[in-house]
């Protein structure tokens, strides 16, 4: 476990280094400080619309924290030809990549930390505002900020932050998720090729109640027209196809549905379910990344 933590720790520093990582953190605040200013542009509430960027925010920015600084991690190991010292030590492959993963993980969910103050700050800031005994500007500014710190610990203390806590932490197990397939992914393959394969993997998790959905619409097409010819039904190849990927592929759609429950109803009920999802599949895919690095000859 210490090697583990020395590693994960290694990494973390190393991650928090590079300057990619400062220009996306910097990008994902400017969008969630000025949601309130683009709130103002719709008809809608502004408050859904506040939460609605500032999740999609969170949520996008993470992952591309996850993906740009997570694909070349072991891969500039290998590189740098440092991995053949680490693996001479009493340190195994596995050791190796869970400390790369966690230290990752760290890394990815400090920003979300971060953006996630800023977030809470702006809704509290401009829940303050809209009210006729609202404070000077820069008391208003540091009562938020006050609030949002508080509400890491005191999740559903305040009004105009209801919801949001839980629906973080959740965003937090989909990243978790992501995190764990660009090491997958980096585990066996180049960088710009682990990035298409994460990308591409976030892209078909998101997309993957609609695969299903298809699935449904194939087979329903595919009776009718087994009924106007009076002959037995043939199931198609794309059946098949669309099932493996959604059954292969993580269901990423489940936590934007519980994002979406939280914005729209303030429900957080659809959690728990995505909370064991999401610890189970992470640990599925670092298995099998594991079991890939394992069998990887480093010559």
């Amino acid at each position: 476990m210490n090697q583990i933590l020395a590693i994960a720790k290694n990494t973390f520093k190393e991650a928090v280094r590079n300057r990619i990582l400062y220009v996306i953190l910097i990008f994902a605040l400017l969008l969630i400080i000025s949601s309130g200013v683009l709130s103002e542009l719709t008809i809608a509430s502004r408050e859904k619309i506040m939460r609605s960027l500032g999740f999609t925010a969170i949520n996008l920015f993470g992952v591309a924290i996850a993906v740009f600084v997570g694909v070349s991690l072991v891969y500039n190991e290998l590189e740098k030809k440092t991995i053949y010292t680490i693996v001479s030590k009493p340190i195994g492959r596995w050791q190796f990549l869970m400390g790369k993963y966690f230290g990752l993980l760290m890394t990815v969910w400090v920003n979300v930390l971060i953006m996630s103050i800023f977030f809470l700050s702006a809704l509290h800031y401009y829940d303050a505002a809209a009210r006729p005994d609202s404070s000077g500007f820069l008391a208003t500014i540091a009562l938020s900020l006050g609030k949002s710190v508080a509400n890491l610990f005191l999740w559903d203390t305040f009004a105009a932050t209801q919801a949001i806590m839980p629906v973080i932490a959740i965003t937090c197990l989909e990243l978790a998720v992501v995190t764990a397939f660009a090491i997958l992914y980096s585990s066996f393959s180049t960088p710009t090729l682990s990035m298409f394969f994460t990308i591409l993997t976030f892209i078909a998790g998101r997309m993957n109640e609609d695969i299903i959905r298809f699935t449904q619409q194939v087979m329903t097409n595919a009776k009718k027209v087994a009924q106007g010819a009076g002959t037995d039904v043939e199931v198609p190849a794309s059946f098949y196809l669309a099932n493996i990927a959604a059954h292969i592929s993580p269901n990423l759609g489940a936590f934007s549905e519980a994002v979406k429950t939280a914005i729209y109803d303030k429900k957080t009920e659809i959690l728990q379910g995505s909370l064991i999802y999401g610890i189970l599949y992470s640990t599925g895919v670092l298995c099998l990344a594991i079991m890939i690095f394992q069998r990887r000859n480093f010559k």
